[in-house]
């Protein structure tokens, strides 16, 4: 009797075991089901408030593959309600279908209250994947902010970018460094083969020194001339 009613405690435990996985499990489910990423059914933009993008590195809108790029969102409030700035989030998308995201940046928490009248300036960084290739994109980044009662969001910056692969300043250093160096070289040894070796010449004057010997006699040469 104590080993059968063992053996049914054993396989009441395992019982709830699999019912409290299959009740996480169908949670988890259901709560991947009701996430809504953020980028996707974005809110409207309120009225009153204006939004301008700055990119401090990079105003030619050409960004390095691999790198961290910084935007600037600046934020204004010419409403008469209180704007709480949430967060901000950014996309890299096909230039040919804006739906399709080819990389997502973070998102950023803000947590910043701007007042009717004010403004403020925030600050995103975001880094190219390093397998991006030096084509152009479009770039979106979006700002999220609320009055208490509604949700709204603002994109600050949408438009074709080009990526590129940035040059190491090193290897360039080290480049002309050895041109330098190669140069001075063939210099040194063009110069200590002209004095060491002048009749060389290098084919300078050679030809006009080869007339003026056949037809020109020395002084010594005219005189013993007119002796014999």
């Amino acid at each position: 009797l104590f080993c059968v009613a063992f053996v049914s405690s054993l396989l009441l435990q395992v019982a709830h075991s699999q019912e409290d996985g299959t009740e996480t499990a169908q949670t988890a489910q259901q709560q991947y089901q009701q996430f809504v990423h953020p980028l996707t059914n974005m809110p409207g933009a309120a009225e009153d408030i204006e939004t301008s993008y700055l990119f401090p590195d990079h105003s030619d809108q050409k960004f390095p593959i691999g790198e961290v790029v910084t935007v600037l969102c600046h934020f204004s409030n010419d409403d008469q309600y209180a704007y709480n700035v949430t967060a901000i989030m950014g996309s890299l998308n096909s230039p040919y279908d804006f739906n399709f995201h080819v990389q997502n940046y973070s998102y950023k928490p803000i947590g910043v209250v701007v007042r009717p009248g004010d403004e403020f300036t925030f600050e995103y960084q975001f880094q190219l994947h390093p397998d991006l290739q030096p084509v152009e994109y479009a770039l979106a980044h979006t700002v999220f902010y609320d009055d208490e009662r509604v949700s709204y969001s603002s994109t600050f910056f949408n438009q074709t970018v080009e990526l590129y692969y940035p040059t190491d300043d090193f290897n360039l250093k080290t480049a002309a460094q050895l041109s330098f160096s190669i140069l001075s070289t063939i210099a040194l040894i063009f110069v200590s083969l002209y004095l060491c070796f002048p009749e060389l010449n290098f084919g300078m004057g050679s030809s006009h020194s080869k007339r003026g010997g056949r037809g020109t006699k020395s002084k010594e040469e005219w005189l013993d001339d007119g002796v014999n």
